[in-house]
């Protein structure tokens, strides 16, 4: 049995209106807690699908969208992209300090995801600087992607799309490679090896 009513949104929000002036809701903390977070300017599907892990969609323009969450486009740099890309395709995790061993294949995704021609040697400055034991790059390109993915996953489902791990050791995505779809026939190739 469907349950949803179909009703226009003029008549919809006027039964809304109506029932929020002509209520006392301080008992129910479900209602409590969906109108606090409509106050905050948060979306009312944040609220609703709080518990749920939301597909990684990449497109054939590595444009980034968490299908069960927003329609908005997780928007990133090159590099932070190309560093979540890697991520995704290595769900074993990779060792921050061991990162030159994918030099070649960050060279490949950021040449993927730059969209335009740019000189091999500054691609290879770009990528030797992440790369580097000694560097903070890739801490701050995680930090770039920590917060853009905020913005759409919300900080309760951050732990399935984030980069962890424990310093000196392998650093990895949570999320199950099933709930990846890659449009873009390059990267495609590069997930399922």
């Amino acid at each position: 049995m469907n349950d949803k009513a179909h009703i226009s949104y003029h008549t919809a929000r006027r039964f809304l209106i109506d029932l929020i002036k002509n209520n006392d809701f301080s008992g129910d903390e479900e209602i409590i807690k969906l109108l606090h977070s409509i106050l905050q300017g948060k979306s009312c599907l944040n609220y609703f699908t709080d518990g749920v892990v939301s597909r990684v969609h990449i497109d054939k323009e590595t444009r980034i969208f968490l299908l069960d969450y927003s329609d908005q486009e997780v928007k990133m740099p090159c590099l932070p992209k190309t560093v979540f890309l890697l991520f995704l395709i290595h769900p074993e995790g990779v060792n921050f300090k061991g990162m030159r061993a994918y030099l070649q294949e960050l060279y490949n995704i950021y040449q993927i995801v730059m969209k335009k021609n740019i000189e091999a040697d500054k691609i290879r400055q770009i990528l030797g600087n992440l790369v580097d034991p000694m560097s903070n790059s890739i801490y701050e390109a995680c930090s770039i992607i920590r917060n853009r993915l905020l913005k759409v996953a919300g900080p309760s489902r951050m732990k399935f799309y984030d980069i962890t791990g424990k310093r000196g050791g392998c650093h990895h995505i949570k999320l199950d490679r099933e709930l990846v779809i890659v449009e873009h026939e390059k990267l495609r190739k590069m997930m399922n090896r």
